[in-house]
């Protein structure tokens, strides 16, 4: 409301005050100093009655507002559908994240293998390197363009190891370094409800002789009990480092989340050079996020949390996932620097309407819509993830959470190493 038709609606007010008072001293009904007393009586009423009549109003107002964005989000789910239709029409003409970029046919070519960090030349894209030429900035529009879409690649529809319990010998794993079989893969997280792409969680995907794909849940512990983690933590620090270039060029709000071991962390030989490499390249604090599973970090040996403050030190920020207990501990997530919590949807929703505590909060004892704000007052972003329905969405959108992932907003894509290379080629020639 103007300023002016506040001090009109006062003056209204006061005037119906002295009147009262006037009239109850007229008629005698009661002494002067009484009647001044009603009179200021009956302008506390009226103020209080307006006040409610405008709160009434301004509820009403925000309840309109809600009302329209989620007719809006629906319309925007049918506008997407459609859109996804008409794409489907002409996969045919779809290119995927895993072609090569146009115009960088003659581009150098990728390490042989995963050389130590120390081996490895610094990226050429280090903040003083001058100005973008349209060449280079066409081809990391294409890069973007092709992260977006969702149409699944050759790389994506290769034969794969998905299933079957048994896990692979360190045999396999070390061929697959050997040979520079490891792959990069990508999956957007949305900011809520406009569903921008503000992140991608980078993946890694090991390749036998074959060529077929090999899950992590396959290779990941075998890795570890053999010592090969921390050369594959190496080799996806270093292509995300390589492809966050890429991206925060075009957009410095996008971000990867990279997982990375916590035995890594731990280990006194590795992480000096992973330290190092990181300090080289700290000007990508804020782009490059670490993620680990929540019964890793807080198993955390005293060794890991120096070394991930020592990171912390240089900007960077961690994150949890593989949610199992909602009953966190805040405070110590807010000491570790730990920026982002990731909850499967479905769960979340579950939890915030009473189904279990939350960090410290008996079930029940949050209002749904209260969860966020209680992980934002400790510097923790929720992101609900593993959502493969619309009707998800709007139960998260309830709750006011900022960030989501899952199927329904694009699957995880390869971003192979010639892709990269080429990028990198063609930033060379620019320079």
């Amino acid at each position: 409301m103007p300023r002016a038709t506040d001090i009109l609606v006062v003056l209204v007010y006061v005037m119906i005050a002295v009147i009262a008072a006037l009239g109850f001293q007229r008629f005698g009904l009661m002494s002067s100093e009484i009647a001044w007393l009603m009179g200021a009586v009956v302008f506390l009423i009226a103020g209080q009655v307006h006040a409610a009549a405008a709160r009434a109003q301004e509820r009403a107002a925000t309840t309109r507002d809600i009302d329209q964005l989620k007719a809006a989000n629906r319309s925007l789910t049918r506008a997407l559908e459609r859109a996804e239709n008409r794409l489907d029409a002409f996969s045919p003409a779809t290119a995927d994240i895993a072609a090569p970029l146009p115009g960088a046919a003659d581009a150098e070519a990728p390490p042989a293998g995963a050389a130590p960090l120390e081996s490895r030349p610094s990226d050429p894209a280090a903040p003083n390197s001058g100005a973008q030429s349209p060449s280079e900035e066409r081809i990391i529009a294409e890069l973007l363009n092709r992260l977006e879409r969702a149409g699944a690649g050759p790389a994506a529809n290769a034969p794969s190891h998905e299933t079957g319990p048994e896990p692979l010998g360190p045999r396999v794993i070390r061929a697959a370094l050997d040979a520079n079989r490891v792959d990069l893969y990508l999956q957007p997280v949305v900011g809520l409800p406009q569903r921008r792409t503000y992140f991608y969680e980078g993946f890694t995907r090991l390749r036998d002789d074959a060529g077929q794909v090999i899950a992590p849940a396959k290779f990941i512990k075998a890795a570890e009990e053999a010592g090969l983690i921390a050369e594959l933590d190496t080799v996806l620090m270093f292509r995300c480092v390589q492809i966050v270039r890429r991206l925060t060029k075009a957009d410095r709000r996008i971000g990867i989340f990279c997982n990375v071991s916590v035995r890594a962390l731990a280990d006194e030989q590795f992480f000096p050079d992973f330290l190092d490499f990181l300090r080289r390249n700290a000007d990508l604090s804020g782009s490059l996020i670490f993620e680990m599973p929540q019964a890793a970090f807080e198993a955390r040996s005293a060794i890991a949390a120096r070394n991930m403050a020592r990171l912390a030190d240089y900007g960077f920020r961690f994150s949890i996932d593989q949610v199992r207990d909602l009953n966190l501990d805040l405070a110590e997530l807010q000491r570790a620097h730990v920026r982002f919590a990731k909850i499967e949807g479905p769960r979340l929703i579950a939890a915030a309407n009473g189904a279990e505590a939350i960090a410290g909060r008996d079930p029940g004892a949050l209002q749904p819509e209260d969860v966020a704000g209680l992980f934002a007052r400790y510097g923790v972003d929720l992101v609900a993830e593993k959502i493969e329905t619309e009707a998800t969405v709007v139960e998260v959108l309830d709750l006011d959470i900022a960030y989501a992932q899952g199927h329904l907003f694009g699957a995880p894509r390869p971003v192979r190493e010639d892709v990269i290379a080429e990028a990198d080629g063609a930033q060379r020639r620019a320079g």
